[in-house]
């Protein structure tokens, strides 16, 4: 019986092994998570601002062939004004000037605007580039450490892994399946001491005959207050 104490003692230990470097692995790969997910995020805002870049530039240059009409427009309407012959038509006339040069100076408030707003854009740019960069720079750095500790961590995970199933191979079936499932359900301690007449799982005191036939090592024990398999320390 106190054989299979320790084994069950050295499987706990194990799988508390097993279970710490699973969970750096992981810590490891949310890390990595986070550069690919902070990259996407800021590529997404890159991809928008030349998006919104170009399609300011676009209206940009069609303001520009619009004012380019309209610049030919004045000069148009202002050659005819020598051939004129008549006070009402020249009234006329300056009056078409004088709409198609407010006109010109729309476009040209319009223009102006969009070369604004195009320059601020062009400002984000850069910052989300240098971002950008700078992201890709911490993670071809770190990522290259990630890896290399996650090879490593994978090449401990298979060595403990293996002793695991040796360990485990020599336990009975159903004792194995106790201990899996109280494992799970009490957060990786399926096995506590006894001492002093208490579990120290849940620290409840343990009826005084269960803890004397636990001294005994005759039998396997179980706490009546949390289930967790109880040992003594038989070295003391």
């Amino acid at each position: 019986m106190q054989n299979k104490m320790n084994l069950l003692r050295d499987l706990q230990e194990i799988d508390l092994e097993i279970s710490a470097i699973e969970t750096t692995r992981q810590n490891y790969l949310d890390e990595l998570d986070t550069f690919a997910a902070d990259a996407t995020r800021v590529q997404a805002m890159l991809d928008q601002l030349n998006d919104e870049v170009a399609q300011l530039q676009h209206d940009e240059a069609e303001l520009q062939q619009g004012l380019l009409k309209e610049r030919d427009n004045v000069t148009r309407v202002e050659a005819r004004l020598p051939e004129i012959q008549t006070q009402k038509e020249y009234v006329a006339v300056l009056k078409e000037i004088d709409i198609a040069k407010k006109a010109n100076k729309d476009v040209e408030e319009q223009m102006q605007a969009k070369q604004q707003e195009v320059t601020t854009l062009e400002s984000d740019l850069l910052e989300k580039e240098g971002e950008l960069a700078a992201i890709q720079e911490k993670s071809e750095g770190r990522g290259a450490e990630l890896k290399q500790l996650l090879a490593e961590s994978e090449e401990v995970l298979l060595k403990r892994t293996q002793t695991r199933e040796s360990v485990a191979a020599e336990l009975p079936v159903s004792l194995l399946r106790k201990y899996h499932t109280l494992f799970k359900r009490r957060g990786g301690l399926a096995l506590v001491l006894a001492r002093n007449g208490a579990c120290l799982g849940c620290h409840m005191q343990l009826p005084p005959q269960q803890y004397n036939r636990l001294l005994q090592v005759h039998e396997i024990q179980t706490c009546p207050h949390c289930n967790r398999i109880l040992y003594v320390d038989t070295e003391k």
